[in-house]
């Protein structure tokens, strides 16, 4: 299924962007739990292709694009007043070079009442390369990350 029907169909949809050169579908999640401390998380997610081998820059500079897109476009509560900004940006690709699997494994960039979550989906193996930690700071975030990624990449 293609990312845009996916958001679709998930009734997440936001829009289109090309960030750092690759095309991508953005979605948009609205979700206050208070479990999260009665937190509201705004999570941008998006879904791009890339035909160019995955390296550790092409990763980093698309996960950033991302981050600062979600931030320009957040129009929830501000952060850090029980609110979050989030960033999840997967990118799908052919091939992988190693030196990106290793930073999308370990790599979670630390922001002020915001994360950025970038995550690898080979196309070839099926195989998605994401943080894998559990960080102290917004831990209490982390399994709704997860358990998002999961259900979206299943789908791809």
């Amino acid at each position: 299924m293609n990312p845009k029907d996916i958001f679709l169909k998930e009734n997440i949809y936001f829009g289109e962007a090309v960030l750092a050169g690759v095309s991508c579908s953005v979605g948009y999640i609205k979700k206050f739990k208070w479990s999260w401390l009665a937190t509201q998380l705004n999570i941008f997610v998006f879904i791009g292709k890339t035909e160019l081998p995955v390296t550790r820059d092409l990763i980093d500079g698309f996960s950033t694009a991302c981050f600062n897109y979600a931030k320009a476009n957040n129009k929830g509560w501000p952060r850090g007043i029980q609110s979050a900004v989030g960033s999840i940006a997967i990118l799908q690709a052919n091939s992988v070079h190693d030196d990106a699997k290793i930073y999308g494994t370990g790599f979670m960039r630390k922001h002020w009442s915001a994360f950025e979550i970038p995550v690898i989906l080979d196309m070839q193996t099926k195989s998605s390369y994401r943080f894998l930690g559990k960080p102290l700071w917004g831990a209490i975030y982390f399994p709704f990350f997860e358990k998002t990624i999961i259900d979206l990449t299943n789908q791809l």
